[in-house]
């Protein structure tokens, strides 16, 4: 018996998968169609990815560089992506 594979995205944690959607769609949305289809990220949209997230957190931070609420949110999908898919398990393509 087989199972269905989850998609990048469905294999997000759930409490992340809101925030890391809807940053992709506003910032890169053929990024967010591909990672709707595909099993595990390639390296280069783990980068793509990294950049999206990234540039929303320091979008995100508040008086003396302090992330705000969302900035957490942001840094903490970040992580939680990282670790689903570190570097070192994807290829180039």
């Amino acid at each position: 018996m087989s199972f269905p594979v989850s998609t990048v995205i469905e294999a997000l944690p759930r409490r992340y998968r809101g925030i890391i959607v809807e940053l992709l769609g506003d910032r890169a949305p053929d990024l967010l169609a591909a990672l709707r289809t595909q099993a595990k990220p390639t390296l280069a949209q783990q980068e793509g990815v990294l950049e999206v997230l990234v540039d929303a957190f320091v979008d995100h931070l508040g008086p003396w560089d302090e992330p705000t609420p969302r900035g957490t949110l942001i840094d903490d999908a970040l992580g939680a992506f990282l670790e689903r898919w570190p570097a070192e398990d994807l290829t180039e393509q």
